[in-house]
C-alpha cells in the first residue's frame, strides 16, 4: 500500500542531540552538558515570568515588537533590522530555508556547531567544511572552498564546540574575499564571555552590507534556554524574507516578556560573566597538570582531551563522571570520540569535577 513520503534527501539526516539532563540512580545532578548559565536566569526575569503566567490564554504579540524595540535600544540598533525567533536555531534554520536549493552548498568550519548542517541538509543543500588547526577555524580555508554553488556560510564566533574564536579583523578579510551573492551567518551565542580584546559581534559588518546576518540568543549568559527564545540583526529585506517563513506566534508570551526584564538586569549578567571568567581559568590549569589537554575557551565551557598515555579514555571519564551526578557532554556526534566537552558550572560543580577527575587520572 502507498503512503505518503517525505522529500528523499531527508532519509540520511540524524535529528539534533541535545545534552543529558539526568542520570538513572542520582538525586544530586550538575547539568555541565549544554553551556546553560548555572544560576539560571536574573532574579528580574524570573519575577517577570511568574506575572505572565496569569496571561497564559492570550496569544503573543507576533511582531514580538516590545521585545525588538527593548533589544534595538540596549544594543543600538534598528529596530526593523532585529527580528525575534523560537531560539537562534530557528533563524538558522529559516536562514537555510529561505537562501539554499537541492544542489547548492552551504559552507561551515570543520567543527561548527551541529545544528549548521542540519539546517543546510534540511534544505536539501550539501555540507561543506572548511579544514581547521588546532580546532581554530582558518579564513584562507573557508574562502577557498567557496564554490560557484556556496549560497550560506555559518560561522559560530566564538565556536561550540571548540571555544575558539575569529578576530574581527578575519572577519572582515572573510566578508570582502566572498562574492555578495553569499549570506555570511555570524552566530555570536556567546558574546558575552568572550574577554579577547580583538573580537566584536559584527554588528557594524551587518548594518553595511546586505549579505551578513548576526544571531543572537537568550539561552546562554541570560538563563532562559528553557524559554526558546533569540534574534538576528539583519538587512531589512532578510528580516522580511524570514517573517514570511516563519511559524506566527513562534516566540511565546513568556519568552518575550522575560527577555525584556533580562535585558536589564546588567548586574546578574555582570557577575555571571565574571563567575565565569574566574573558573575557566582555574580549570583550564587544574586539569592541564593533571595531563588533560585543555583548548583555549571565549565561551563558558572548555573542550578537554583525554591523549592515549592516560589511565582512561573520554568515553569511561564520561560514565564516571555521570555516575557523581556531573553530566557533561560527549563529542562523538562531532567526531572527537577522545574529547569531553564541560560547561563551567558553580563553585560546588567545579570542585567536585577536579577531584573526580583528579581521582581518575591518577
Amino acid at each position: 500500500m502507498n503512503k505518503p513520503k517525505p522529500k528523499k534527501y531527508l532519509e540520511s539526516i540524524k535529528p539534533y542531540k541535545g545534552g543529558v539532563s539526568n542520570v538513572d540512580g542520582v538525586d544530586k545532578v550538575f547539568k555541565l552538558s549544554s553551556n546553560e548559565n548555572p544560576f539560571g536566569a536574573s532574579p528580574l526575569a524570573i519575577e517577570e515570568y511568574k506575572k505572565v503566567s496569569e496571561e497564559i490564554g492570550v496569544y503573543p504579540d507576533s511582531s514580538n515588537l516590545e521585545l525588538r524595540d527593548a533589544i534595538s535600544k540596549k544594543y543600538s540598533l534598528e529596530i526593523d533590522r532585529v527580528i525575534c525567533g523560537c531560539g537562534s536555531d530557528e533563524i538558522l534554520h529559516l536562514l537555510a530555508k529561505a537562501y539554499l536549493d537541492e544542489g547548492q552548498e552551504g559552507l561551515i568550519s570543520e567543527n561548527a556547531f551541529a545544528v549548521y548542517p542540519l539546517a543546510i541538509s534540511a534544505s536539501g543543500a550539501k555540507v561543506i567544511r572548511a579544514k581547521e588547526k588546532n580546532f581554530q577555524p582558518m579564513v584562507d580555508n573557508i574562502i577557498s572552498s567557496v564554490t560557484k554553488d556556496t549560497k550560506i556560510i555559518y560561522i559560530a564566533n566564538p565556536n561550540n564546540p571548540t571555544g575558539t574564536l575569529l578576530k574581527y579583523e578575519d572577519l572582515k578579510k572573510l566578508h570582502t574575499s566572498i562574492p555578495s551573492d553569499v549570506l555570511l551567518v555570524i552566530d555570536a551565542a556567546y558574546s558575552e564571555y568572550v574577554t579577547d580584546k580583538n573580537y566584536a559581534v559584527g554588528f557594524e559588518l551587518a548594518k553595511d552590507n546586505e549579505n551578513v546576518v548576526i544571531t543572537k540568543t537568550f539561552s546562554k549568559v541570560f538563563g532562559l534556554a528553557g524559554l526558546r527564545i533569540g534574534w538576528a540583526y539583519c538587512p531589512v529585506d532578510i528580516s522580511k524574507t524570514l517573517s514570511i517563513l516563519k511559524v506566527p506566534f513562534s516566540v511565546n508570551a513568556a519568552a518575550q516578556k522575560t527577555a525584556i526584564q533580562s535585558l536589564k538586569d546588567d548586574k546578574f549578567i555582570k557577575s555571571s560573566v565574571e563567575h565565569n571568567s574566574k573558573w575557566i581559568k582555574i580549570l583550564e590549569e587544574k586539569l592541564s597538570q593533571m595531563g588533560l589537554k585543555v583548548y583555549p575557551s571565549q565561551c563558558n565551557f572548555l573542550l578537554v582531551e583525554f591523549s592515549p598515555n592516560l589511565r582512561i579514555i573520554a568515553s569511561e571519564a564520561y560514565d564516571i563522571l555521570c555516575s557523581k551526578g556531573l553530566i557533561v557532554r560527549e563529542m562523538k556526534e562531532y567526531n572527537l570520540p577522545n574529547c569531553l566537552r564541560i560547561t563551567i558550572g558553580t563553585e560546588e560543580a567545579n570542585s567536585i569535577l577536579m577531584d573526580s577527575l583528579k581521582d581518575m587520572v591518577n
